[in-house]
């Protein structure tokens, strides 16, 4: 367990399932006390039913990240409920596998709105609290912010805006002692991946193909995910700011021709 990690209290959006979930949990493992929050109430009650089952402390809250109110209402209850708050992981996020002009204005808009507006919402209603905790954001990227495959323009478009605002963030919150960074994972066995893979011709070779393409010749799991977001939150990481991990197998390190 993390010295003083059992004082500390995480606010994980997204929660409900995939990473999100993954790393509610792990940082509750740690000792952390866990605001879980995700759009699906059923996701966020089961996350936190999890961390309680385990001999933890967690809230389960609902909320769209893409709704002012209701993000200024959830940090606040998880403020209220805690007495503080000490991380941020910014996780909640949509796709939508589309050619790029064939996105309709609704679905460019909702991913923009999910992607990009919810962690600005909730680093900026958490940020007093973090303030005095001299605490720490992770948000949660994608390698398709630093190549792309097909027929994800704006997933990847928000994804890169959210390392530049990662930056942008470190910068100007570094005088108060929050430290701001990113993760970016690479493909990983969620439920997004599977509805993504179930809505190929072929799941059963599209899968095969990916796995070949990644070097460690696997699709990572979410808990592989959750450990790059505990490190950069926790005080073992309190020299890093303004930074991006990437966690992908190694993609990213191969060209394409090889």
């Amino acid at each position: 367990m993390i010295p003083g990690s059992e004082s500390r209290v995480a606010f994980v959006t997204g929660a409900g399932s995939g990473i999100g979930r993954a790393a509610a949990v792990l940082f509750a493992s740690e000792g952390y006390r866990v605001a879980a929050l995700d759009m699906d109430a059923a996701g966020s009650r089961q996350t936190a039913g999890t961390i309680e089952s385990q001999g933890g402390s967690a809230l389960a809250l609902q909320a769209d990240v893409r709704s002012v109110s209701q993000v200024q209402d959830a940090v606040s209850r998880a403020a209220e409920a805690f007495g503080r708050l000490d991380v941020l992981c910014n996780n909640a996020g949509i796709e939508c596998y589309r050619r790029a002009d064939e996105y309709t204005v609704e679905e460019f808009s909702a991913i923009v709105e999910t992607n990009l507006h919810g962690p600005f919402f909730c680093a900026k209603y958490a940020y007093p609290h973090l303030r005095a905790q001299r605490g720490a954001i992770v948000n949660v990227s994608s390698v398709q912010a630093l190549a792309n495959e097909s027929r994800i323009a704006a997933y990847a478009a928000t994804k890169a805006a959210l390392l530049a605002l990662t930056r942008g963030m470190a910068v100007d919150f570094a005088p108060d002692g929050v430290r701001v960074n990113a993760v970016c994972p690479g493909a990983t066995r969620t439920g997004m991946f599977e509805d993504a893979m179930q809505a190929s011709e072929d799941p059963g070779r599209e899968r095969e193909a990916l796995e070949r393409a990644v070097p460690l010749g696997r699709v990572a799991e979410p808990e592989q995910i959750a450990r790059a977001i505990l490190f950069l939150a926790s005080p073992q990481a309190d020299y890093v700011t303004g930074s991006t991990l990437v966690v992908d197998g190694g993609v990213l390190s191969r060209l394409a021709l090889d």
